[in-house]
This record gives C-alpha cells, structure tokens and sequence, in this order.
C-alpha cells in the first residue's frame, strides 16, 4: 500500500509535468489554428490530448502484471469541453488503442474505462455549449463523473485482482482523478479564456486599423501631461496623409509647429488649453503648410479626458476640409454674383423704365401741346388716339415693373388696420365712370356680417380688386357688373372672406381658364393689355396667405374669386375719420405754431387743428418760426422741412440753441419724404417727430397728443417719438403709411373723407384755389424744367394734390423731388412731363367728377363753385 501511494505521488508530480505540455501545446494549437476549419482544429485537438494520455501510460504505476493507473481519464475526460466531440472521440480512440496494443488481464478495463471518460467529457462538453460557457459546475461535474466511473472497470479484471484494485487504488485513483480533472481544467479554462481574449483583441485591432484605414481622414491621441507636454502616443496612416507628414517621422510639437499656418499657430494652442481647462470636445478648423506651399484646410474633433495622474487626453478624428472650404468659398462667390445679378437686373429694369419713359413722355406730352392748339375734330380725335396709346403704354410699364418687383421677393406686404367697406366703395368710385360710359350697371354688395375692420395690406388689396373690376368692366359689352363680399367661414385668425366679379361679358372657354393666372397669358390680345395683371394679382394674394379662382362659360359671363382670411382690427377711436366735434370732445387744446410755406397748405392744417380745438398760429418760413418762437408761449412747433429762408432743419437747430424753456418745445417735422434717412435727418436736427405728407388728420392730431403727453389709447398713428429734446430715444424705425398711387387720376373717397373733416365751405375754397393756381404752377415748373430747376414747385404740390385725391399727381411730384435731390437730372426731366400729365388728367378728372353730380349730396354746392374754375 505504501509502495502504490509512493509511486502514486511520482505519477502524480509527472503528470504535473504533463499538465504543462498540455498547456502548451494547447496554446500552441489554439493560436496556430484559428483559422482553420473547426473539424481539422478539433481533431488536431484530439490527438493532442490522446498522445498526453499515451505519454502518461508509457510509465504508468504498476498495481499487477498487466494492470496500471495513470492520468489518461483525465486527459480523454477534458478532450470533449475544450474541443468538441471529434476531440473528444479521437482521444478516446488513440489512447484506448495504445492501451489495447499494450495488453495484459487490464487491457480490457482500461479500455472501457477510456472509453466511459470520452463519452462523459462529450456529454459535459455539449451541456456546456448548450448553455453558452464550460463553466465551474460543467467542470465539478466532469470530475465527478470521471472519478465514479473509473472504479466501475474494476469489475472486469479477475475477482481477486478486482479486489486488491479496490482495496489499494480505489482512494488514490479517485483522489487523483477528481482534484486532476479539476485542477487541469480549471488551469485549461482560463488558459483558454486568456486565449480567446487574445484573439478578441487580435480581431478588435484588425477591425479598428479597418476603420482606421475606411474613414476619410486619420485617427490620433494627444496627451497632455502634468508638466505640460504634449505628446502623441498614436497616430494612424491617415493623420499623416492628412497632414502631409511622412509615415515614418515622429509627430511631435515642433513638427507640427513646422507645417501650421503662422496665422493659424495662436489660435490653435489657446483653443488646446482653453479645452484642457474647461474639458469641453475641441473643435478647429485651421490651416497648414504642405512640404509643396499647398495651404489645406484641416478640421480636428476631439473629446477631453483626465487620467487619474492628472494628464489630459483627446482621442479624436482630423479630416481635410479643404474642398469643402473652397465649396463654400465658391458658394459666396456665387450669392454675391447672384446678388450682383439681382442688382444689375434692378438697374436694368430701371434703366429701361427711365429709356422707354423718356420717348413715351414726349409723346404725351406733344399729344397734350397738339390738344392745346384749334384742331379739326378728325385731328381732335386723332390726338386723344395718341394721347390714350400714350397712357396704355405706361400701364403696361408699371405692369412689368410691378411683376419684377414680386419676382426679385423685393415686395413687402404691410399690416395696418383697414375699412373694408370703404375700399370696396373706392374700388367700386373707380370704375363706375367707364362702366356707365359702356352703358353697364355695376352693383356692389357687402354682406352684413363682413366686420366693418379689418388688418392687412390695403393698398394690394385695391389693387387686386381693381384689376378684377376693371377686367370685367373692360370684357363685358352689356349688361352688368357686379362686385360682392361675403364671409363663409370664422376661423381662429380671422374672418374668410370671399370677394367675387361678376359679369355678363363674353366669357372663357373651359380649355383656357387654366392659363388665365399665368404671366403673359391672354385670351383676347384685340382688348390690349400685358397679359400680368392677373399674375400679378394671384401672386399678391398668395403672399396674403389666399387663393383665386374663376368659374367662367363662354358667351355668358365669367365670376372671379378671391378667398383669404383677414383678421379683425378694431375700429380707431370714435371712427376712422373723426369729425371735429368728436375730436373737441376727446382731445386736450393747445397752441400751436405752424411754420409752413405754401399757403393752401396752411389754410389745410390750420383748418384740421382748429377743427380739433387746437389754437394756431402760422407763418411762412423757418426764420418767422425762431422769431414767433421767441415771442408767444407755444406747447409745439409744425416745422415744414422745405421752406425759403430758413429749412425746418435750420430752423429747428436754431430753436435747439435757445435757452430752455423755449430751447426744449416739442417740434414735429413735415415732409412729403418718409424715407428713413430723411426721418434720421430730422430727429439728427433736433425734431421730436415726423409726419408724412400728405397729412392725414388722425395721424397728425395722435402724434401731437403723443408727443405733448397728452396720448389718447388707441390712436392711429402716433409718429412722435423723443428727440434732442431730452424726452428719450428716436425709434429705430417710423411706420409711415402712405397712399399707393393708382392709376385713375383720382381718388373719391379721399375728396369725401377731406369735405367731413373740414365742411363743404372750406374744401370747396381749398379746390377752387388749387385749380386756380394750378395752371401758374405748371407754368412755372415748365420754367424751371428749362433752368434746370423744377425742385420747388414739385414739392409744393405734393401735399394739396395727395390732400383733394389727385393721387397720381402727388406721387409723380414726390418722385420727382426724389429724382432732383439725388441729383438724377435725365430721370427728372422724364419725370417732369409725368406731372404735367397727371395734372391735367387730376384738373380734368377733378372737375368732372363735381360737375356731373356723382359724388354724394355734399358735394353740390362744391360742384358750382368749381365748375366756373378755369
């Protein structure tokens, strides 16, 4: 017994030795063969662990002549686990067969036993797989399976030597058996474990270089250390690429102070140390120098660590940006050619406005010289021919004009509240005269519960709603015309409102209606026209957020539509044009100093003050107003910016420089020009405020109210704001509202709205002196068209004109002004002979209108007073 536990121990100590050469040559075989096909790697797996269980019975502890114990179960028992049933079946098979071939009364058991220890490491081996892991109770199990089966062969030796086996081996052989299969599989598993991790590594770093070489650019780390080094412990190929350095050189600060961009070195290390600092992700762009003088664009991403021994690290991506800087170098480029283009086609169509209104003015102009004179009826007739084509052709510029200004996105809407109704009557004023002329009735309806305000953009509104009407009023020979407005629908921003012309003209086809919107379309060219105003008018109601339509058959009529949502303002105080009894009421008097040159002018404005309770005192120039300035106590100053003498400017700095109180009155400037530069120019003088001329009375008594203190809540148009007087800060911007010039020569609902707020008796004194003076101030302005200097009488007839409805007179006076004082002098004389035009067409106009008797009752004592106005 003593004999058999010493050589047992021997055994025991070699097959420790074994257990080396096992892992070894495991090793070997894992690594080597990982790429081969999993049958071959197995199989080459179990012939290695069958030949350690030969070795182990080449000098095995002999118990009897032919029966010996070693560590072959073991051996054969762990195949199956770490190498699948093949390994497990080729172990079995090479050491059962050396022990077969070695013989002996054992062989037979020794065979079973070798057998019955591949079978159990197979079964472990595939619970193993099934679960995912040959884990630690995979192993116990394996040991103790290995160590009860062993004693089992016993049973096939003879019965006395099968009893000394188990009297002298049984505890050895199980003891070595179980603590062998556990101790070599343990050291196997996490063999193959380190194994399996170094091939997981191996794999990681082959898909990271991968990756690496994939991406566009190249991969680093930048430390930073504690001392305040900046090392590179990792560059991939692609940094260098991208950096033009050789793959070889060593990257470190002074090579990459070589390549960088002397313009670009600062900013880069302050952004390096403002990361380290802050631990923010750098990113750059930044130049650098190639070894051939290419500048490259370079942009660098990273995020910031810090290690526990304080240094700072950024693992990040560096990519060429170099195209894409170009990209968006060629990109301005384009924007600025883009805009340049814009610009030169702006100037283009001004220049061909300007080049095609010099010939079309001398040809009004002689027209209007060729009516002057005693003509024959034929000649008479043959004049207006010309002196209309004359007209139409100036319809068709503005048409091109206007569609530009909407193509180039140049074409701002505003936002102001509004009296649906009363344009809807003004549109309707407009065309009445050319549609009873053909002999049509023209109807309008409003329906009841249409809010009587409304915000949005007017002046585009009439627009629109003009062109319709005049479409219908053009095409329809007999008949009627009609114009409605109705609300379908209440939405959260407003009213739906549907606006429809009507009329019996000669209609559309159904396979031409789709070409109606479309620019340069028309169905009749024999009627004349541009072919825009439709494309104009849907453009303008797309940008009002609505739609148009037309439902049309032909030889019955056609119905244009207009649907979009308005939202509902609330009326201005009292009314939209106030009368002066309820502007006594409700507003505080003052006294008032107006200095204004032109005295229709001031009779106008001494009118609409005194009509509101104000007391006023008027005189003609700038150094009248410093003079009375300095005499009477006033609570503000009407300062005209244009006057002979002394300019509200000048006049206002003289102001300025007296000794308060009289140095600190309120002063609201006058002009026709609501221009932001000249609005700055009048608050850089010292001006509290600014009014537009034409002046409308509403806005002009808020704007008093408002810069005296005395606001009412919910004026209109309150344009005062706190100048050099010291009541604050001028507003970066002034919402001036100005009437948009129509093409009818004037405006009724203006010369209404100007008979209620002043009487019948003063505004038929103040047309009477206009038409009285016109003709002088033609004839003077032709005067000064010859010297050069028309300046003074354009500006002086852009207030009354715009004031009495001559819209189109005061708006080819205000552009005329502007055209002088830019000194523009070729546009000017253009320029001149539209005035001369659009003040015979208002006089004419003007003096038909109140002859006739079509505007309302008011207007008939009016109408004798004027009409023997030469």
């Amino acid at each position: 017994m003593n004999m058999v536990s010493s050589e047992l121990l021997v055994g025991l100590a070699q097959n420790i030795g074994l257990f080396a050469v096992v892992a070894v040559v495991f090793l070997q075989i894992r690594g080597r063969a990982a790429g081969w096909p999993a049958p071959a790697a197995n199989a080459l797996l179990g012939l290695m662990f069958g030949g350690v269980a030969v070795l182990g019975m080449a000098d095995p502890v002999r118990v009897a002549p032919g029966v010996f114990i070693d560590a072959r179960n073991v051996m054969v028992g762990l195949a199956g686990p770490f190498g699948g049933a093949l390994a497990g079946a080729a172990a079995a098979a090479v050491s059962g067969a050396f022990r077969f071939w070695l013989g002996g009364p054992g062989a037979l058991a020794g065979v079973t036993s070798l057998v019955g220890a591949g079978l159990i490491g197979m079964l472990v081996g595939a619970v193993a797989r099934r679960s995912g892991r040959f884990g630690n109770r995979h192993l116990a199990a394996l040991a103790l399976l290995v160590t009860v089966m062993a004693p089992f062969s016993f049973l096939l030796l003879p019965p006395d030597m099968a009893y000394r086996m188990f009297e002298t081996t049984l505890v050895p052989l199980s003891l070595g058996n179980f603590f062998g299969t556990l101790a070599l599989g343990t050291f196997l598993r996490k063999e193959q474990e380190r194994c399996d991790l170094q091939i997981a590594l191996t794999e990681s770093q082959r898909r990271f270089a991968a990756t690496v070489a994939n991406l566009p650019g190249g991969v680093y780390q930048r430390v930073l250390t504690v001392d305040g080094r900046l090392r590179f412990p990792y560059c991939s190929p692609g940094f260098f690429q991208v950096m033009g350095l050789p793959p070889t050189e060593r990257v470190t600060l002074e090579a990459l102070n070589r390549i960088l961009h002397p313009e670009d070195r600062p900013r880069l290390f302050a952004s390096i140390h403002a990361s380290a600092e802050t631990l923010e992700p750098w990113r750059l762009e930044y130049r650098i120098l190639w070894p051939d003088g290419d500048v490259r664009w370079i942009s660098v991403s990273s995020r910031a660590a810090r290690r526990d021994n304080g240094d700072i690290v950024w693992d990040g991506i560096v990519t060429d940006v170099t195209e894409i800087k170009r990209n968006e170098q060629a990109l301005i480029q384009a924007r600025l050619e883009a805009e340049a283009a814009s610009r030169a086609k702006a100037e283009f169509l001004a220049t061909m406005s300007h080049e095609m209104r010099t010939p079309l003015n001398g040809i009004l102009g002689f027209a209007r010289l060729l009516l002057d004179e005693n003509l024959t009826p034929r000649q008479r007739h043959h004049a207006h021919l010309v002196r209309d084509a004359g007209r139409s052709l100036l319809t068709v510029i503005e048409d091109v004009l206007d569609f530009s200004r909407i193509e180039a996105g140049r074409l701002a809407l505003n936002d102001t509240s509004f009296a649906v109704r009363d344009l809807i009557a003004n549109c309707a004023a407009v065309l009445r005269l050319e549609a009873e002329a053909k002999g049509l009735t023209l109807h309008v309806a409003v329906a009841p519960d249409v809010p009587d305000w409304l915000r949005g953009d007017p002046d585009r509104l009439r627009q629109v709603v003009l062109n319709l009407l005049a479409n219908a009023v053009k095409f329809t020979e007999h008949g009627d015309v009609g114009l409605t407005v109705v609300k379908t629908a209440d939405t959260p921003t407003g009213p739906h409102l549907t606006i429809s012309v009507a009329d019996t003209g000669i209609g559309i086809p159904q396979d031409r209606q789709d070409q109606l919107f479309q620019r340069f379309s028309q169905i009749d060219r024999s009627r004349g026209g541009t072919g825009l105003g439709l494309a104009i008018s849907r453009r303008l109601v797309e940008m009002m957020g609505g739609t148009v339509g037309v439902q049309s058959q032909a030889g019955v009529g056609s119905t244009f539509w207009l649907s979009l949502v308005l939202p509902e303002a609330d009326p201005p105080a009292g009314n939209d044009a106030p009368c002066a009894a309820e502007l006594l009421v409700h507003r505080r008097p003052a006294r008032i100093l107006l200095a204004e040159d032109l005295a229709m002018n001031r009779e106008l404005i001494t009118a609409m003050l005194q009509g509101a309770g104000h007391r006023v005192d008027a005189v003609a120039n700038g150094r009248q107003a410093v003079e009375a300035v300095q005499r009477g106590a006033y609570d503000l100053v009407l300062m005209d910016v244009h006057m002979p003498e002394l300019d509200g400017h000048s006049a206002t700095r003289a102001i300025r420089g007296l000794p308060p109180p009289v140095g600190t009155i309120p002063i609201l400037a006058m002009s026709a020009s609501a221009l932001p530069d000249e609005v700055q120019r009048c608050h850089d003088a010292g001006m509290n405020g600014h009014i537009a001329k034409p002046v409308d009375r509403a806005a002009m008594l808020d704007a008093i109210d408002g810069v005296l203190g005395w606001a009412i809540p919910g004026g209109r148009a309150a344009e005062a704001i706190d100048g050099a007087a010291g009541r604050g800060a001028m507003p970066e911007t002034f919402t001036v509202v100005e009437p948009t010039p129509l093409r009818q020569p004037l405006d009724h609902v203006m010369l209404a709205r100007l008979s209620d707020e002043l009487g019948e008796e003063a505004c038929a004194r103040l047309v009477a002196a206009f038409l009285d003076e016109l003709p002088q101030r033609m004839g003077r302005l032709r005067e000064g068209r010859e010297s050069g200097s028309p300046l003074t009488e354009a500006q002086a007839l852009i207030a009354p004109s715009a004031n009495l409805g001559l819209v189109r007179l005061a708006s080819a006076c205000r552009a005329l002004s502007a055209a002088l004082r830019a000194g523009r002098r070729h546009e000017a004389e253009e320029l001149a002979g539209s005035v001369l035009d659009a003040a015979e067409e208002g006089a004419e106009a003007l003096r038909d209108a109140l002859s006739r008797g079509r505007e309302s009752r008011r207007f008939k004592s009016l109408a004798k007073d004027i009409v023997q106005t030469p």
